[in-house]
């Protein structure tokens, strides 16, 4: 692939990366972040798939700010140094999803190539970017009639360009990227779950949500809350040190109990927001994103992933704000039973990892 043609050249992720046969060869997910790098590779194994390799690399303070690759000659070495350990040669990118745009578009039957002609011409409608800045993708949410409702992710080429070209610096063919939210609900959404449901992917430093509809992410958006301000509001609160305040968060959590009351006291107010932000979120969803049929519906489940979706308390709380199912993700679902394989990483620690074994998992599903 040309890095040169993708960047020069407007069109859908596909388009970009026209290599299909490529889909099926074992690839690395690789999902950077303004903090960290985190790497999965998945294999075949005698009666079903298992984990090979993974890992997470911190990065430099600003290395990486808003989404925007700052340090390229840093996240190239390291990303060299993710390659000589996992020996692959190709590799599936998430793009962050604070340069992402969604939106909802209804387009005559056609052919794929009619489809996108359409959503090409009428990218600038919808967005604040032309198509010749514009690398798009679509799902098809329904079809009715001779109508076909799609879903269109859209993406700043030159953004998209910053993480390609560092994959290919540091050795790896990109096979595919696409928007972090839609690796997150490939790897906890099965073929069954058709109803809408609302992932919150949690963070250091941020928290990611996407509402995702019979698999197709229909809706992002980015709260700038996340782990290590819940833990600043601890050390606030008790005049602890960082450290010390992220053990304790650790420890306590946001249960509302005699023994866990000082921690929890701390954290109060800034889990409250975080809850109530959330909650205009899927608010705004319903009043004008939640088009999908005739009849608005309604957010089935909540599910937690990330680093601190473990704060004890915290998914019982988000339950009863939201008035919800609120559960822990598995991220493991579409990839095996626990009865069959037991992965080497820890529960605990697989919900940093949610999107990069979404990408991963294009390689060894046939619908990606």
């Amino acid at each position: 692939m040309s890095t040169r043609s993708l960047y020069n050249s407007s069109g859908t992720f596909a388009r970009a990366f026209p290599a299909p046969e490529y889909l099926t060869m074992p690839a690395v997910g690789i999902d950077i972040s303004d903090y960290a790098i985190k790497h999965v590779a998945l294999g075949r194994r005698k009666g079903g798939i298992e984990l090979q390799t993974y890992g997470k690399v911190d990065l430099p303070l600003d290395a990486i700010e808003r989404g925007e690759i700052k340090d390229p000659e840093t996240i190239v070495k390291l990303l060299a140094r993710i390659k000589e350990d996992s020996h692959m040669e190709f590799a599936h990118l998430a793009l962050p999803e604070e340069h992402a745009y969604l939106f909802q578009m209804t387009v005559p039957q056609g052919s794929k190539e009619e489809i996108e002609q359409k959503l090409e011409f009428h990218l600038k409608e919808n967005v604040p970017i032309g198509a010749d800045e514009a690398l798009f993708d679509y799902g098809i949410i329904q079809e009715k009639d001779e109508n076909i409702e799609l879903n269109v992710s859209v993406y700043p080429a030159n953004i998209a360009m910053q993480y390609v070209n560092v994959v290919e610096e540091a050795g790896y063919i990109p096979i595919s990227i696409e928007i972090e939210g839609q690796a997150t609900a490939r790897a906890l959404i099965g073929i069954h779950d058709t109803a809408p449901m609302l992932i919150i992917d949690i963070g250091r430093n941020d928290a990611s949500l996407s509402i995702s509809t019979g698999g197709v992410v229909t809706f992002t958006a980015n709260l700038e809350t996340g782990g290590d301000y819940f833990t600043r509001a601890i050390a606030r609160s008790l005049d602890v040190s960082f450290q010390e305040a992220e053990n304790l968060k650790r420890k306590h959590g946001f249960r509302d109990t005699e023994e866990d009351k000082l921690v929890f006291d701390g954290l109060f107010p800034v889990v409250e927001k975080f809850g109530e932000s959330i909650r205009k979120h899927v608010m705004y969803w319903q009043m004008h994103m939640n088009k999908t049929t005739s009849e608005k519906e309604e957010i089935s489940q909540v599910v937690l992933v990330g680093g601190n979706a473990n704060v004890s308390g915290l998914a019982e709380y988000l339950e009863t704000t939201l008035d919800v199912s609120v559960e822990i993700g598995n991220v493991w679902k579409n990839v095996f039973s626990f009865e069959e394989y037991v992965p080497a990483i820890p529960r605990g620690s697989s919900l940093e990892y949610t999107t990069a074994i979404g990408l991963a998992l294009r390689s060894l599903t046939r619908s990606c």
